[in-house]
């Protein structure tokens, strides 16, 4: 049985709040984070809608910036 601990929820707090936002602009309630020696690299939510784009997940849009900030980094 996997343990959690204070950090995980606080990073999972962080991605329920990019829900949020998603929630707000009408899009699927859905947010992510990228997560990288204890620290958020990246953070993003649904924007399908708002992009036009159909793979305007959250998880991709995350990862798309975590591969950006990893390249200038």
């Amino acid at each position: 049985m996997l343990k959690n601990n204070n950090k995980d929820i606080d990073m999972m707090q962080e991605a329920l709040k990019e829900a949020e936002i998603a929630y707000s602009h009408q899009e699927v309630p859905v947010g992510a984070v990228i997560v990288y020696q204890n620290k958020i690299i990246a953070r993003a939510h649904n924007q399908k809608e708002e992009l036009q784009d159909p793979t305007a997940h959250a998880e991709i849009l995350a990862i798309q910036l975590a591969a950006n900030t990893q390249e200038a980094g």
